[in-house]
């Protein structure tokens, strides 16, 4: 099962980023429980998250501190020590993400002994794209389509995110047209990005697929003989490139989680 998420932590790591309001707060809080309890009906046997591979014993440090109750889901910690982020003023926000929020609470409530970092992250530029944006390069315009305006994109995620409960949110998230917009914008600028022996663009989208590529190679080393479910807990803007990858794979079968995701909207 594919879970694409908003980073709940803020951590304005993507080129557009949704303001989320505070997941401790006990609104939020209440709307995170049902969200796992609906996930945990599925049986996950192992549960993977967007954190880097090489880092799978910190994941687990920290995950092991709020499954023995050191740490807890609806409160802020009073010290900023154990965390795998690599700035130590990071170390707070971490209870906020999605990882801890959503991964480490739905491992916790099915008794896993670990959770499963598979993530393999990688600056997608490279010098190319950015000799072209240095000197505002203007791709010819040769016919007129739509392409979404990623500023206009995220103030309709913001809105929405607002007036929904966390499991309606994601329900939208996680539908087909929701989760194109990444990847219209990437490939309008990434097949468009180049000139004579210049392919900042495609070598930008090349990138993309090797990281993603990379993350489902990782996915494959944690799973075990005998595993029949997996959920990857992943940001958004993977779910389409993933879903594809996945569906092309013929170890995996993808499911959508849309009927764990009951809405009214």
């Amino acid at each position: 099962m594919l879970l694409g998420t908003y980073h709940m932590d803020n951590p304005g790591l993507d080129e557009f980023n949704l303001k989320a309001d505070d997941v401790l707060a006990p609104k939020r809080q209440e709307e995170l429980r049902n969200l796992t309890n609906r996930l945990a009906d599925w049986r996950p046997d192992r549960i993977a998250v967007e954190r880097p591979y090489e880092r799978q014993e910190d994941v687990n440090s920290l995950y092991e501190r709020f499954r023995s109750g050191e740490r807890r889901y609806d409160r802020r910690p009073s010290d900023s020590t154990a965390d795998f982020r690599e700035l130590e003023s990071d170390a707070e926000e971490e209870i906020r993400s999605e990882v801890v929020q959503v991964g480490f609470r739905l491992a916790d409530e099915l008794n896993h002994d670990e959770v499963y970092a598979i993530d393999a992250p990688m600056d997608i530029s490279n010098e190319e794209l950015e000799a072209l944006e240095e000197r505002d390069f203007q791709p010819e315009s040769k016919m007129e389509y739509d392409v979404p305006d990623g500023n206009d994109v995220i103030r309709g995620c913001q809105e929405r995110l607002v007036d929904s409960i966390v499991i309606e949110f994601l329900h939208w998230l996680n539908r087909s047209r929701s989760s194109r917009f990444n990847h219209e914008l990437m490939f309008d600028k990434g097949i468009r990005w180049g000139e004579g022996d210049n392919f900042g663009g495609p070598r930008m989208l090349a990138a993309w697929y090797d990281r993603n590529v990379r993350t489902v190679h990782n996915l494959w080393r944690v799973v075990e003989v005998g595993d029949e479910r997996a959920l990857v807990l992943v940001g958004s803007g993977h779910v389409r490139v993933l879903r594809h990858l996945l569906d092309e794979s013929p170890m995996f079968c993808p499911v959508s989680p849309l009927p764990y995701l009951p809405h009214e909207k």
